[in-house]
C-alpha cells in the first residue's frame, strides 16, 4: 500500500499496531515455537479482519489447542478475539485520528494566515 494514499486517504486499514515484546514473550513461556507460531500468525490475522470464526482458528491451530484458544474470548455471536489486541488495535486507531484531525488543524490554520504565494496577503 502506498503509504502517500494511507495518510491521505479514507483511513483505510491502519498497518501497523504496537506490540509489547516482553507481554508476548511472558504470556507465551510455556507454549511451543510452533503454538508461539500459530498464536502470532491469528493476533495479526484478527488485527487484519477484526474478529475470527472458528474456521479461522481450525485452520491455522488445525485442531483445538487449549492453549492458544484460552487467549481468545468467543463473543456472543461465536467470534474469536483476543482482548489485548482488540485494546491495542482501537488505542492505535484512536491515536491515528487524532493525529489525523490535528495535521488538517494545523493545515487549516497555516492555509487561514499565510499569503497566497505572490507576496499579498489573503
Amino acid at each position: 500500500m502506498n503509504r502517500l494514499l494511507y495518510l491521505e486517504g479514507d483511513m483505510a486499514k491502519d498497518p501497523a499496531v504496537l506490540f509489547y515484546t516482553s507481554d508476548f514473550i511472558s504470556g507465551t513461556l510455556t507454549m511451543s515455537y510452533e503454538q508461539k507460531g500459530k498464536y502470532i500468525i491469528l493476533l495479526c490475522l484478527q488485527h487484519e479482519q477484526g474478529y475470527l470464526t472458528e474456521d479461522d482458528m481450525l485452520n491455522i491451530c488445525k485442531t483445538y489447542d487449549e492453549k492458544i484458544f484460552k487467549k481468545f474470548i468467543k463473543d456472543q455471536d461465536g467470534r474469536y478475539y483476543n482482548p489485548r489486541m482488540k485494546l491495542e488495535s482501537e488505542k492505535r486507531k484512536k491515536y491515528s485520528e487524532s493525529r489525523s484531525k490535528n495535521r488538517k488543524n494545523i493545515s487549516e490554520s497555516y492555509d487561514e494566515h499565510m499569503g497566497n504565494g505572490n507576496g499579498d496577503i489573503n
